[in-house]
C-alpha cells in the first residue's frame, strides 16, 4: 500500500522539487519496510538492511543539499525550472 501511494504522489505532485523528494523518500522507506519484513520472515541476517538504511539517509541528505543549491541558484523549486536549456 505504501509503495502504491508513494508512486501515485510522485506521479501527481511533481510541480515542486520538495514534493518529489518527499514522495521518493516515502517510496524508499516503504520499500525498506517491505525488505525488513521479508528478512524477518526468512530469519536471515539484517546487516544488509542496515546498509540500505544508511544509503537511504545519505540519499535524503544529498537530495536536501541539492534542493538548497537549486533554490539559491534559481530562487524557486519548480521542477520545470530544472531544465538544462534554461541556464
Amino acid at each position: 500500500m505504501g509503495v502504491i501511494s508513494s508512486l501515485f504522489s510522485y506521479a501527481k505532485l511533481n510541480v515542486r522539487v520538495l514534493s518529489v523528494l518527499i514522495s521518493l523518500e516515502g517510496l524508499m522507506l516503504s520499500l525498506l519496510l517491505l525488505f525488513f519484513s521479508s528478512l524477518t520472515l526468512m530469519g536471515t541476517s539484517k546487516h544488509f538492511f542496515l546498509v540500505l538504511l544508511t544509503f537511504a539517509a545519505c540519499e535524503a541528505a544529498l537530495g536536501l543539499s541539492l534542493l538548497v543549491s537549486v533554490i539559491r541558484l534559481r530562487s524557486n523549486d519548480y521542477v520545470a525550472s530544472l531544465s538544462s536549456l534554461n541556464f
